[in-house]
């Protein structure tokens, strides 16, 4: 890439936050919520969207991929598999549900006015430090816990992976006619502005996809947490940063571009990418008269969002990911790293459903629970 080119590249990832912020904003699309109201509600209302999300983003990856304009080779943001993928996973699940939100939907919820979720917010960083301390000992539990050198089924069972890809379609195509034929994706919503959550679907698939043209990998952002809580470090505690490599590899340049300059990818993608959904949903919900500085938690409430965030950053850096890389861009591509991240995910997510009520207490959980949500946007 060239200086223009780089700059383009930040440019272009804050028009996508920038989308983002007012898209799930406007639905209140939040993953973390979607899997707490199955497992603690059993509510699947946002459920299908989720799920006609992942599907459509194989889709669009797998038939632009046909056409030559997406590389057959991996993206270089994921890695080899291991086991610590599973665990980190499972914190991230835990992690988000007692959050009330993932490292997306904190951002939407925070320009909204939520001051939960920056709450949230500060955990995450504060979590994403506290890797950056101990990774030596995260680097020990990865190599320990790596079982293969394939990071993608396509590099293995080639033959498998197409056959897998034209099943999803097939189904995606199927369920989504189904789905909408007996009204199962539509939402009675009498907020202004409210988007429904199948639009947001082919939302997330077509900037997914975007980003991977653009960029040369689908959307991400816990790194981003990271950088920020690095740089935070260095300046409260430089001399300490300084003398610490186990820190200061966490700002490492990690590419060249053709000038042989070296910089970091994350910096000129995730970044924007988080200002923009800050700067997105707050501007939606300006523009909506829905903006309010609201939510300020109770003690239980706040220490629990606040464990959230760190373990979501742990569990973020321990699995090389986040939901957002690996739900709806390593699935979608058929990573093995998402599998094992997804499977864990799912798992923290119902004991985080299970541990939510006894955290918050049973008498006000579900009052403190919608008090999290987005004022006026989801639908009750």
């Amino acid at each position: 890439m060239t200086i223009s080119s780089l700059w383009l590249a930040a440019g272009f990832n804050l028009i996508i936050g920038l989308v983002l912020g007012n898209i799930l904003y406007r639905g209140d699309f939040c993953i973390a919520g979607i899997l707490r109201d199955q497992f603690l509600f059993r509510d699947r209302t946002l459920l299908r969207p989720l799920l006609l999300a992942v599907g459509l983003t194989l889709s669009l990856f797998t038939l632009v991929r046909y056409t030559g304009m997406l590389p057959a080779t991996p993206p270089p943001t994921f890695g080899t598999p291991s086991l610590t993928g599973i665990a980190g996973g499972w914190l991230f699940g835990i992690g988000m549900v007692l959050a009330g939100g993932c490292v997306i939907s904190t951002l939407y919820k925070m320009g909204g006015g939520n001051l939960s979720h920056s709450v949230a917010f500060m955990g995450i960083v504060a979590g994403s430090v506290l890797y950056a301390e101990l990774q030596p000992l995260f680097d020990r539990l990865y190599s320990a816990g790596k079982f293969t050198e394939i990071s993608f089924i396509n590099q293995k069972w080639p033959l498998a992976a197409e056959v897998t890809n034209l099943l999803v379609m097939l189904f995606t195509v199927f369920f989504a006619l189904r789905w909408y034929r007996a009204s199962l994706l539509k939402i009675v919503a009498a907020a202004h502005g409210y988007l429904q959550p199948w639009k947001i679907a082919v939302w997330l698939a077509l900037l997914n996809l975007s980003a991977y043209l653009v960029n040369g990998w689908p959307l991400g952002i816990s790194k981003a947490y990271l950088n920020i809580g690095v740089w935070l470090e260095t300046q409260l505690f430089p001399a300490h940063v300084l003398h610490s490599p186990t820190i200061f590899q966490q700002t490492r340049l990690t590419m060249m571009n053709s000038t042989g300059e070296m910089y970091d990818p994350y910096m000129l993608t995730e970044l924007p990418l988080m200002a923009g959904i800050l700067a997105g949903s707050l501007l939606t919900a300006v523009f909506l008269k829905e903006f309010n500085v609201y939510g300020l938690p109770p003690c239980r409430q706040g220490l629990s969002a606040f464990t959230g965030g760190i373990l979501m950053a742990l569990g973020a850096r321990m699995s090389n990911g986040c939901n957002i890389k690996f739900m709806l861009g390593g699935l979608p591509l058929l990573s093995i790293e998402a599998v094992l991240f997804v499977s864990g995910m799912l798992l923290g997510a119902w004991h985080g459903a299970k541990l939510l009520p006894l955290v918050i207490t049973p008498i006000t959980a579900k009052k403190e629970l919608l008090s999290s949500d987005t004022p006026s946007i989801r639908p009750t």
